[in-house]
């Protein structure tokens, strides 16, 4: 029987482990479930309904305490992420640069990448080919928040 209180008790303590600092990954969680509900039905076997009764009783009594506490003292604060983005890119500063304005790569474009145009630093677009950084380009069009660029000749 001491075993299969040893066996009960590992796996609240996996299930605390899942929920307090581990979350998310659930094979832990899943492992202290089989191993609570091993510990439980080793208990019925051994010692009887009464103790098995008592062992459920008591497993299932420290699981839900754990939930009050976890939602009582708001652990999830914590790790949760609470912050939201609401700007976009190019959201205020679309209206200082036209079609065939020109500047220079900050960074490679992949085609994605950053420009300075106009004295402001742009994410810009290319029509899917790769511009170095330091390379002089064009605006060709400007769609929506995208700024589509092509290098200039050289």
């Amino acid at each position: 029987m001491n075993v299969a209180i040893v066996i009960l008790f590992i796996g609240i303590l996996l299930i605390i482990a899942e929920i307090i600092f581990i979350p998310g990954t659930t094979l832990v969680g899943f492992v202290g479930a089989a191993l609570c509900l091993a510990g439980i039905v080793k208990i019925y076997l051994e010692a009887g309904a009464q103790a098995g009764h008592i062992a459920l009783g008591g497993s299932l009594a420290v699981i839900g305490i754990l939930f009050f506490i976890i939602i009582r003292f708001n652990v999830w604060s914590g790790i949760a992420l609470t912050e939201t983005m609401d700007s976009r890119v190019n959201d205020h500063s679309l209206d200082l640069i036209k079609l065939g304005d020109t500047g220079i790569t900050t960074s490679v474009l992949r085609p994605v990448g950053k420009a300075l145009i106009n004295d402001r630093e742009y994410e810009v677009q290319t029509l899917g080919h790769y511009v170095q950084e330091n390379v002089p380009i064009r605006i060709i069009q400007i769609k929506q928040l995208k700024i589509i660029v092509e290098p200039l000749e050289s």
